[in-house]
Parts: structure tokens; sequence; C-alpha cells
């Protein structure tokens, strides 16, 4: 009988052992939730207030975080790729279309009148097109009335069948402003005027220029 009693005794022991031990961890668990959902909630406040960087190209989709002169930086130069960086008739009707979806409605007319002018070029002569830009020549500032104006030089080459005919020493300038998403324009920035002028005489022919 003294074993059992004994026996029983150690058994209780042991229960009451295993119960404090289930109720310390109950306790740490609880704790380390409040920790990881509060945590949770300031990553998510945090998140919030933090502006988005949208690129031109990247995702589909509409965006409505406010706009930084970061994003507005980086959409110029993706526009501005998209005129002076083509490779053959096909690419140069597609990048151009693109640069439509951005275009202020009033700018259009003169963007569709340069494309047809430089599109004869391109088809007849199988055109393409690339620009490098020179290091620490790129500006933008904003506008007493709100808008962007873009500038970077560097220098444009043109191909015929894929032979380099001319190299240009050129300037950029886009003019831009900040609008509403849409489904065209993902981004809401919206392109003013393009200009594209040579800086220095080329060895062929004239630049055409998006005005």
């Amino acid at each position: 009988m003294a074993d059992f009693a004994v026996l029983e005794l150690a058994i209780r022991r042991n229960t009451l052992l295993a119960t404090a031990i289930c109720l310390a961890l109950a306790v740490v668990t609880a704790i380390s939730l409040g920790y990881t959902f509060a945590a949770m909630g300031n990553a998510r406040e945090i998140s919030l207030r933090m502006p988005v960087l949208v690129v031109p190209g990247a995702v589909g989709g509409v965006y409505s975080p406010g706009v930084t002169e970061d994003n507005v930086r980086a959409s110029a130069r993706y526009l501005a790729s998209l005129v002076t960086n083509f490779s053959g008739a096909k690419s140069f009707r597609e990048r151009f279309e693109e640069l439509e979806t951005y275009a202020a409605a009033p700018f259009i007319p003169a963007l569709q009148r340069a494309r047809a002018e430089l599109q004869r070029d391109v088809e007849t002569q199988n055109q393409s097109r690339t620009f490098f830009e020179t290091t620490g020549t790129e500006q933008m500032r904003k506008t007493e009335s709100g808008s962007f104006d873009y500038f970077v030089k560097g220098e444009r080459v043109v191909y015929s069948s894929g032979i380099p005919m001319d190299t240009r020493l050129s300037e950029i300038h886009l003019r831009l402003h900040l609008g509403a998403p849409s489904r065209r324009n993902p981004i809401g920035i919206v392109l003013d005027g393009f200009d594209v002028r040579d800086t220095a005489p080329s060895s062929s022919g004239n630049a055409a220029a998006v005005k």
C-alpha cells in the first residue's frame, strides 16, 4: 500500500508540474502573439505611408499612391527611350503607339505628325536607333505651374540594316505633368512635349524632332 501511495503522490506531482508548464507556455504564446500582431500593425502602417515607386512598362494596373519626383524621373527616362531606342519598323510603330498612351490630348496631333515624318525614313532605310546618355547631363526641374521639365544629353546612333550610318550629339527635352491614373496610363504622368535636337553637325541628314 505504501508503494501505491508513493506512486500516486508522484503522479500528482508530475500532473501539477505538467499543468504549470502548460500554463507557462500558454502565457509565453499569448505574449508572442501580441508582439506579432503589434509588429504586423506597425509594418502595415509604415507600408501605407511609404511612397510607391511605379515604373511604366513594369506591371499592369491602375495605381493610386502619391507620385514622387523619383517616379517622374523614372517615367521620363522610360518615355524618352520609347522614341530614341527601337529596332526596325515594327518596333518603331509599337513604341510610338505606347508613347501616345501617355500623351496629353493637345499634344497627340504634333506627336502623330512627327511619327509620320520619321516613319518614312525608318521604313525606307530599315532604320534602327539607339541613344547613349552622357553621364552627369540628366536634369529635371519642377516649374511654378507644377509641371516638370526633363533634360538629358547623349549620343544618338542611326543604323540602316544594322550598319551604323550616322552619329549625332543630341539633347532630349520632355515636358510632363501629373494627371489621374487610368487603364491606358497606369502611372498618371502625362506627356505634354517631346523634343529631340542635335547639338553638333551630323554626318548626314537632319534630325527629326518631336515638338
